[in-house]
């Protein structure tokens, strides 16, 4: 069928300061005739997000093409194919586009709508907290800005927490490293819980808050599927997967999938570089350390199990809760044996830039922290700390990433 695209340019600067702004939006339907849609633009000023919407004569309501982060300053273009949309087949007959910029920190949370799809931004929490709602129906991601982070323990750290624990400690489960990423990410706030969970699965929310477990393999798909295998296949994943479900409540310009590690471990220090999110040195003593780990961790010993529910303790700096405690969390990265069940080595140990793992390792890698294990060695609850299992084992939970990469139908681009 023809589609055709009424050619029109609109101006809606919703501008993140007096000297960002968009100009100069003209839309654009591809000669001869396919379906995909441009969309260029000029943002001047400062670097923001730009979202664009729609309306069409079938689809009067404002529909979100597509929101493009950390968007450089520049002539750009933004191209939507609606064949990989809800509206492929239709005639776009009265298409308006209307594109506008906003500062990241309008952005700092994304919720997705997992009962009815789509997502929205917030700036803040909601003056009352999160409530059930957002650990159920709801998933709540925290915007994670680019830059390098430091990552790991020195090796002091494990001679000082040793002193209060019996048995060894490896210190190459926590090197000391930097990491910088050079483009924003979200994570987020609250471990996947088994309310979630039902309401991939059924579509009507459940109401048990704790973490839900599962198997690699359910999460994204064996890896003989050629679904599974990060970072092979990269972000590919199996139809039926629970990532796969997810990204269809989220929407197509969202690129949802499980945590790296290194983004995992950025996410859980939130920008400190002391033994917990929340502090601690080798000058303080073991009950100063064991204090300072209750207040924001549910672990053994303090009574926490897998069977605890998500946010019961304080969150990190950057608004996360239960950052080591609880049930372990799968990572995307796969794990390469060394001989030693607890203790894989890093895909890459040396300070990097956007690290996407190894390859050819057959389990994956687990932050565990062993937070809910019958044990009571402080070192245990590092976030640093790293283990690995076979990816069809159910005995992990996760919490979910959206790296700010395009997923099929929206691609953009410097001109």
């Amino acid at each position: 069928m023809k589609k055709t695209v009424a050619l029109l340019t609109m101006l809606s600067a919703l501008c993140a300061s007096a000297e960002t702004s968009v100009s100069q939006v003209l839309v654009n339907q591809r000669w001869p005739w396919s379906e995909k849609v441009d969309v260029d633009f000029i943002l001047s000023g400062e670097a923001s997000d730009v979202e664009v919407t729609a309306t069409w004569d079938a689809h009067p309501a404002p529909f979100r093409l597509g929101t493009l982060f950390s968007v450089a300053p520049g002539q750009r273009r933004l191209t939507w194919d609606p064949a990989s949309s809800p509206f492929r087949e239709q005639t776009l007959t009265g298409f308006t586009v209307s594109v506008s910029n906003a500062a990241a920190s309008a952005h700092n949370y994304v919720v997705v709508d997992l009962v009815n799809g789509g997502y929205e931004f917030m700036a803040e929490p909601p003056s009352d907290g999160w409530t059930a709602e957002h650990k159920s129906s709801k998933m709540v991601f925290r915007r994670i800005p680019a830059g390098t982070y430091t990552l790991g323990e020195p090796v002091e750290t494990f001679s000082h927490l040793q002193h209060y624990n019996s048995g060894s400690v490896t210190t190459v489960n926590c090197n000391r490293r930097t990491v910088t990423f050079t483009s924003d990410f979200y994570v987020a706030i609250f471990k996947y819980t088994a309310a979630q969970h039902d309401c991939l699965s059924t579509g009507t929310a459940g109401t048990v808050y704790t973490p839900q477990t599962l198997s690699y393999n359910d999460l994204r798909g064996e890896k003989s599927t050629e679904s599974g295998d990060w970072p092979t296949t990269g972000y590919k994943v199996a139809a039926e997967s629970v990532v796969a479900k997810l990204r269809a409540k989220a929407g197509a310009d969202l690129v949802v999938d499980l945590c790296e590690e290194e983004q995992w471990e950025v996410a859980a220090r939130a920008n400190t570089t002391t033994f917990w999110p929340t502090g601690g040195t080798t000058s303080e003593s073991l009950t100063t350390h064991t204090n300072q780990v209750n207040a924001f961790i549910a672990w053994y010993g303090n009574g926490g199990s897998d069977s605890t529910v998500v946010g019961a303790r304080h969150d990190n700096g950057w608004g996360i809760y239960d950052v080591v405690g609880l049930a372990g969390e799968w990572m995307l990265d796969t794990a390469k044996n060394t001989g030693t069940y607890t203790f894989p080595d890093y895909g890459l140990p040396d300070d990097a830039t956007d690290p996407v793992g190894v390859s050819g390792g057959t389990w994956r890698i687990v932050k565990s922290a062993n937070g809910n294990g019958n044990k009571t060695a402080l070192y245990d609850l590092l976030p640093c700390r790293r283990q690995m299992a076979s990816p069809d084992s159910a005995s992990y939970s996760t919490r979910f990433c959206i790296h700010l990469k395009p997923l099929g139908s929206l691609t953009f681009e410097g001109l």
